[in-house]
């Protein structure tokens, strides 16, 4: 049997492994928390953190035991409500990039919260973090766009993973751009035109970069930004044409070209393995709402 009491505080230490936020929530020393950490990895025979830097990081073994962790506490909270004839509280926690939540999973979301007496909880997270966060527990489901970067980590056993959608990269101009009088666009289209671009080293940037090295192309950064909104603001602004996940509805003045040269994005849902019904439920909800449709002022 695995002792509740250091099971409880390596569940509040996973949070965000650190030691000393975990030992004052906890209401411990820190000497404490570290020995009752150090005495359950002894027991299970496993590293459950290791040093990264300055910082700490669970281990895959570790990652594992957090949800271990919360799943217990939640089913132990649910067994106590049941005893003394209490309705649990029903909630499930939703990891989601803000481009997916408001572009992609509108239809999956509504469909499931009519139907579930519960609360949503959501939580903002580019796909790494999403996938960290099932992982360990912190969140039952979440949602990553699968682009240039692939998440390893979704390839873990520990996880079930349903594809939601793919949806089409689109080339978005003024109205009054030359451009828009097309009903596609082609990179090299875009030899020297200034462009609203991620950062560096974003997922989106790495596979444009890529791809347009590949034809020769060269552009010019007009401005960085990130999340679609922004972006296509920019782009009404006239500081620059920019490339957007083809599930972004375009303001007046804007029209998207389809680019065929590159590749959809799926966007993706995944779980712990076997998850309670709740999350189950959601999964489900987000399997059946595929788009279908594009969203208006979209060409191609």
């Amino acid at each position: 049997m695995i002792d509740s009491d250091r099971l409880h505080a390596f569940a509040v230490f996973a949070e965000d492994a650190n030691l000393s936020r975990a030992a004052a929530r906890l209401h411990l020393s820190q000497p404490a928390v570290h020995a009752q950490i150090r005495k359950l990895s002894e027991e299970l025979g496993v590293p459950l953190y290791r040093r990264v830097g300055r910082g700490l990081s669970l281990t895959k073994e570790g990652a594992e035991l957090a949800a271990y962790a919360r799943e217990t506490e939640e089913r132990a909270s649910e067994f106590v409500a049941r005893l003394k004839g209490e309705g649990a509280e029903r909630r499930v926690v939703l990891a989601a990039g803000a481009g997916a939540l408001l572009h992609v999973l509108g239809p999956a979301l509504r469909s499931f919260t009519r139907a579930f007496s519960g609360r949503l909880d959501v939580v903002t997270a580019d796909g790494p973090t999403a996938v960290g966060l099932v992982a360990r527990g912190e969140a039952h489901v979440g949602v990553a766009a699968l682009d240039a970067t692939p998440l390893p980590s979704l390839q873990d056993e520990s996880l079930e993973l349903r594809s939601i959608t793919d949806v089409k990269q689109l080339l978005v101009v003024p109205t009054s751009h030359p451009l828009a009088k097309k009903r596609h666009a082609l990179l090299a289209d875009l030899e020297g035109e200034r462009l609203v671009l991620p950062p560096r080293g974003r997922p989106q940037r790495v596979a444009l970069e890529a791809a347009f090295a590949a034809r020769g192309v060269t552009i010019r950064e007009g401005a960085l930004a990130t999340g679609w909104d922004l972006v296509v603001h920019l782009v009404s602004l006239g500081i620059g044409l920019a490339i957007v996940n083809g599930s972004v509805r375009l303001p007046a003045g804007l029209v998207g070209l389809t680019l065929r040269e590159l590749p959809p994005i799926r966007y993706v849902a995944f779980a712990r393995r076997r998850p309670r019904p709740d999350p189950a439920a959601l999964l489900e909800a987000m399997t059946k709402q595929v788009m279908t449709k594009q969203a208006p002022g979209k060409r191609g």
